[in-house]
């Protein structure tokens, strides 16, 4: 079916305008990203010349036209291998690096309820729970495994629905998914990674609610038996709610709980349990000051384990996207001692001015402090490290923007032997909307 969705979509870039009236009501939109960044001293030490600088790119291209008056579809593209400096690509390799990141039917209505079906984006970016879908600012640096501005998407169903009831409007919405499929033969269905759950928001007064249920189900035996079959359940249970005090205006209070349950059944002897859990609170405020003032903090604590006994005591998303900082959270530290901890325990403060002058420029300043809830070895200490970002962005137009950033980490003394210098970087990020 997404083979399908793919060539009309492409058929309805290059077709004439009289082909065109087949794709009734195409519509079209993306963005295009360009990242350059320079990294110094990822190795904490000064005395070694270890500065380097990437330009990153990415594109991403949405189309949506109907099938019938009940049914649309919608396709994403996304390109985003190629790195300034490299060698120009000719069609084929442009071709064999174009992914169709999206590809689903939508049924409006079938039962009440509006059904996506195949490829798609699932989840906020940020979120501590599940996110499948573009990584957006901070963008993640280059590693062996994955591409800078990485995207990820989720086959599978989802169900929207929207109700009233009790006095007040419910929003529901569910998954039905599988995040990834083993298709060798022999083991076809095996090695699985399926993931469920339910999304309900509402809001009473000024408090929006949140509750929701995932699982994830990682089947792991390489071959099929006659035997129960192991499997990792990963369950997550949380609640969010964000406030609009009444009280002082411009004032936005949010707190979030998420508990893990489930059980790893690839540890029989000790019944693995999953304990995890994990809490953060935020607030932002902003006021009249010569422009706009806003101020926000953030505390963060995602629970650790540092021992293989019957419970697993750390916390696990089922697929989460919580990466503070442009360093940290761009997964450009990498240093092993640094990252020997389990858990993560996090604050950041930060503060933000749009003067009245020039409202298309926003400069913000946060600070950040990381620390692991569970050290990984009597080697490691619980304090990782500080980071301090700055961040202007020149807003020239609802669809075009640019950051011009400076980030330096400084890493805990005590966890390194003799180097640690801070980790500095310097860039700039360009985005362009249509």
């Amino acid at each position: 079916m997404k083979n399908s969705i793919g060539i009309l979509a492409v058929l309805a870039f290059t077709a004439s305008a009289a082909n065109a009236q087949l794709l009734k009501n195409f519509k079209y939109d993306g963005q295009i990203e360009v990242n350059a960044y320079s990294n110094s001293n990822a190795d904490f030490n000064k005395n070694n010349s270890d500065k380097k600088s990437f330009v990153d790119s990415r594109l991403m291209l949405n189309a949506g036209f109907d099938l019938n008056e009940d049914v649309n579809a919608v396709v994403s593209a996304v390109k985003n291998d190629r790195q300034y400096g490299q060698a120009s690509q000719d069609a084929n390799t442009i071709q064999s690096n174009l992914f169709f990141e999206q590809a689903y039917l939508n049924l409006k209505g079938v039962f009440g309820i509006d059904h996506k079906v195949g490829r798609q984006y699932y989840g906020n970016a940020g979120d501590m729970v599940i996110y499948y879908g573009p990584k957006m600012w901070p963008y993640t640096g280059l590693t062996a495994t994955s591409n800078p501005m990485s995207v990820n998407a989720i086959d599978g169903w989802t169900g929207w629905y929207k109700f009233n009831g009790l006095n007040r409007d419910w929003d529901v919405n569910a998954i039905i998914a599988k995040q990834t499929q083993n298709t060798t033969a022999a083991n076809a269905g095996i090695n699985d990674i399926n993931v469920t759950g339910v999304n309900v928001k509402t809001k009473v007064e000024w408090f929006n609610l949140n509750a929701y249920y995932y699982q994830k189900v990682a089947k792991t035996d390489a071959v099929k038996s006659t035997t129960t079959q192991n499997a990792d359940y990963l369950g997550l249970a949380g609640i969010r709610a964000n406030w609009e005090c009444k009280y002082v205006k411009n004032l936005n209070l949010g707190l979030e709980y998420d508990q893990n349950i489930g059980k790893d059944t690839n540890y029989p002897a000790i019944g693995y349990k999953h304990q995890g859990y994990a809490f953060k609170a935020n607030a932002n405020y902003s006021m009249d000051l010569a422009g706009k003032l806003g101020f926000a903090g953030e505390y963060a604590l995602q629970s650790g384990d540092e021992t293989n006994n019957s419970a697993d005591k750390a916390f696990k998303g089922i697929n989460g996207d919580y990466r503070p900082g442009i360093i940290y959270g761009g997964g450009f530290m990498t240093s092993a001692a640094l990252n020997a901890g389990s858990g993560l325990n996090t604050y950041n403060l930060g503060a933000n001015w749009t003067p009245s002058k020039l409202e298309k420029l926003n400069v913000a300043v946060t600070y950040y402090d990381f620390s692991a809830n569970k050290q990984a070895g009597l080697t490691n200490k619980k304090h990782i490290g500080n980071e301090g970002d700055l961040v202007a962005t020149w807003t020239h137009s609802e669809k075009v923007d640019v950051k011009g950033y400076y980030a330096m980490f400084s890493p805990e003394k005590k966890n390194l032997a003799g180097s640690h210098d801070a980790e500095t970087m310097l860039g700039a990020a360009l985005n362009v909307k249509f």
